[in-house]
């Protein structure tokens, strides 16, 4: 805290002794109303009031300047004192103090005339209010808010004035306003304001040019900042020995040479510049200027994406509780039926109610006829043995145990049904947490890939209002007809470093713009075919090839059991419960428990093999599962190995215990997936492998073909089962 005070004091004092040095036509208004200023935003007077008089003088020590000097302190002083009884009133005093001070000017020069003095009270008036405008953000407000406009005008302003100032303090030529201006345009650029730096190298050399008479220096500086903005982007320190290379040439075109003292000042302040660190100029980029991004749009989205993915793991846990609601079936046991319909119908029934035991032994009756279904006079508890009444007793316990009997049936129908709902709901409940899990992941967004792309873009001569880039897309909203989508996903690859290719348009973001949307180009890509052949007319083997979102590629073959349309419907309700999970985003094993507990909802009981693998297609990675399929064969440069999985087939029970199994595959990598049909054909799995062996056609129809012939040759041309082979060969993309 305390390094921080005395810094802020030190460039004030620096401050007051550059606006102090603005001197023009013998009148100094400058470092009085930026002293007064100070003041109003609540830096102390007794500091800032003797540096005014201080440096006022020093530039001008004279009777007239001392007065001056005093007027405008008293005036100041008494405007601070005022305000604090008057607060409303505290700009009018200031202003009306600090003019009113302005008459001594007319004492100081009598020969400026009476009506000259107002005209300099009112620039000193302009200087404090603009002064005003500037320090209230950095002093009052301590930079809680970002620069506005008028704002940075009043700055550029006080720039003027500062370098005006400064020139006045030449010492045997080194002029101290080169090196700060050097500075300023070459910092100015790394803080990544092109447009500042040419206006902070125009200011300064409006205040020089005025100090000399010579309006050379707005061109020289100006040139300079503007040379500096063209290599910003160029590895430091380049832009600083651009700065300075501008500043020479300039000075030479104009047949104006600057004074050695003045090109060392100028390269000094220039290399400085370049030595600052980049997150120092971060930091003051963050405070003076606010970004120009989609940032609030952006966290409104990431927002809602949040807010749905709560929501649907919310449901989620719903139909969790509605599941273990109708998990939850009460045991119901009705008794005292032969009581009611029997014994309370008897006369001796009030006798025989206050026997100890009574309605213990009723329903001991009851449960035993029940568990016979039916009554027996061996089950009668001794103390209803003697029991008058003893046939209808025996008739009430025999209706009673086919009552419990019909409604033991209809309360399983019930629990089987509730049974049922319970899964399904279960099941809803996992697509919903996983769908809600996918949608919550926060997206990560690249600024600095996006400014390359809009620069890239624009240079090509498009109006690129907004580009996006994520993990895996890039968004460019773009002028219709301004560039091709060939033109533009050639430059998003080569700034991205990576192939992307173009997705789709939209045309209804902007008027007159349109959204492109390119994704990352996938690393490789799949050749794929398939050979079947059916033991009757329809083959109850379905297989899949898809490729689904975030570059997955996904095979899949389906046995069902047995041949002809039943074993078809089987597998192929199979395949498409498969391709529509993993369609809408679960994770593998997730998927495939959900198609395995719709099926096994399916009372017809059409069991079904399933073999499923799925590739990224960026790193080659491979995930395969297995349920009661024969193995997997892969093919690669080491060689020909297999993968197996044993487990029962889909349908057969609510969990599912599957083979599991992770591959890496690079390019010429082949996979060979095949039903039952043809390993029985072939007698067994190391058959199977040694078939895939020797084959070496790149072409996988081919390869496929070959294998399912080579079944049926075995065979003698007659196949026992329904035979499908997969062939799929992995390769690289040209790039």
């Amino acid at each position: 805290m305390i390094k921080r005070t005395l810094v802020k004091y030190i460039l004030i004092i620096v401050s007051i002794a550059a606006l102090c040095g603005a001197e023009y036509a013998e009148i100094r208004p400058c470092g009085a109303g930026f002293a007064a200023a100070l003041i109003y935003c609540g830096s102390p007077a007794i500091v800032i009031l003797p540096a005014f008089i201080l440096f006022s003088m020093i530039f001008d020590f004279s009777l007239g300047m001392l007065l001056y000097t005093l007027a405008v302190s008293v005036g100041v002083f008494a405007a601070a004192l005022l305000s604090l009884r008057f607060k409303r009133a505290k700009k009018p005093l200031y202003c009306t103090l600090l003019v009113l001070s302005q008459a001594v000017l007319v004492l100081k020069h009598t020969d400026m005339g009476y009506l000259l003095a107002p005209v300099w009270g009112m620039f000193t008036l302009g200087i404090f209010v603009a002064s005003v405008c500037f320090l209230m953000p950095v002093l009052k407000n301590k930079l809680s808010y970002k620069f506005l406009e008028t704002e940075l005008i009043s700055g550029g302003l006080l720039l003027i004035c500062a370098s005006l100032g400064l020139s006045r303090m030449s010492v045997y030529g080194f002029d101290p306003a080169y090196p700060l201006a050097a500075f300023t345009v070459v910092f100015t650029l790394a803080v990544g304001s092109l447009s500042g730096a040419v206006a902070c190298g125009m200011c300064f050399g409006s205040g020089m040019a005025i100090a000399s008479g010579n309006v050379a220096a707005i061109a020289f500086t100006a040139f300079a900042a503007l040379i500096t903005a063209v290599f910003s982007h160029a590895p430091r320190p380049i832009p600083s020995l651009s700065c300075i290379a501008a500043y020479i040439l300039v000075s030479y075109l104009f047949a104006i040479p600057p004074s050695w003292q003045q090109m060392l000042c100028f390269s000094a302040g220039a290399l400085i510049a370049a030595l600052v660190p980049k997150s120092a100029a971060d930091k003051v980029h963050n405070a003076l200027f606010a970004p120009v991004t989609a940032a609030a749009a952006r966290g409104v989205i990431e927002r809602v994406a949040t807010e749905t993915g709560n929501s649907l793991i919310g449901a989620s846990r719903i139909f969790e509780d509605m599941k273990s609601a109708m998990e939850q079936v009460p045991e119901t046991e009705k008794t005292g039926e032969l009581e009611a319909k029997v014994c309370a119908k008897c006369k001796r029934y009030g006798y025989c109610a206050k026997q100890d035991g009574f309605k213990d032994a009723l329903i001991n009756m009851e449960r035993s006829s029940a568990a016979l279904g039916r009554a027996s006079v061996a089950q009668i508890p001794v103390l209803l043995s003697e029991c008058a009444n003893l046939s209808a007793l025996v008739s009430g316990a025999t209706e009673a145990a086919q009552n419990r009997h019909e409604q033991h049936i209809v309360s399983e129908a019930k629990r089987e049904g509730r049974k049922v709902v319970a899964q399904q709901l279960g099941l809803m409940s996992c697509v919903l947490r996983q769908l809600g899990e996918r949608v919550k992941t926060p997206t990560e967004f690249d600024s600095e890939k996006e400014q390359e792309i809009s620069v890239e873009l624009s240079y090509l001569g498009a109006a690129v209002p907004e580009v996006i880039v994520t993990a895996d897309s890039v968004s460019v909203i773009i002028k219709n007809g301004d560039l091709s989508t060939d033109e533009v996903e050639t430059a998003v690859s080569r700034i991205m470093r990576t192939p992307y290719k173009f997705v789709r348009l939209s045309a209804d973001v902007l008027p007159e713009y349109v959204l492109m949307l390119f994704a990352r180009a996938p690393r490789y890509d799949v050749a794929f075919s398939v050979a079947a052949s059916a033991k009757e007319g329809r083959s109850g083997d379905n297989h899949s090839f898809i490729h689904l979102g975030g570059d997955r590629f996904m095979m899949a073959l389906c046995d069902g059991m047995g041949s002809g349309e039943e074993a078809e419907k089987a597998s192929e309700t199979a395949i498409e419960l498969v391709e529509s999970f993993f369609k809408a985003g679960l994770d593998s094993m997730s998927a495939v428990e959900c198609t395995n507990r719709f099926l096994a909802l399916n009372e017809c009981e059409r069991f079904s093999t399933l073999d499923i693998t799925v590739i990224d297609l960026n790193s080659g990675d491979s995930e395969i599962i297995k349920l009661s399929s024969p193995a997997t064969i892969i093919k690669s440069s080491d060689g020909v190995s297999a993968v197996s999985g044993s487990a029962l087939p889909m349908g057969v029970f609510e969990n599912v215990k599957c083979g599991h199994a992770h591959k890496v595959l690079k390019a010429g990598d082949e996979i060979i997936m095949a039903t039952d049909g043809i390993t029985d054909a072939l007698g067994s799995t190391e058959r199977l492998i040694s078939a895939a062996a020797s084959q070496h056609c790149a072409d996988p129809h081919t390869e496929a073909r070959n294998i399912l012939e080579y079944a049926e040759a075995v065979q003698n041309g007659k196949l026992r089962d329904d035979a499908t082979v997969l062939c799929a060969r992995i390769f690289e993309k040209v790039r």
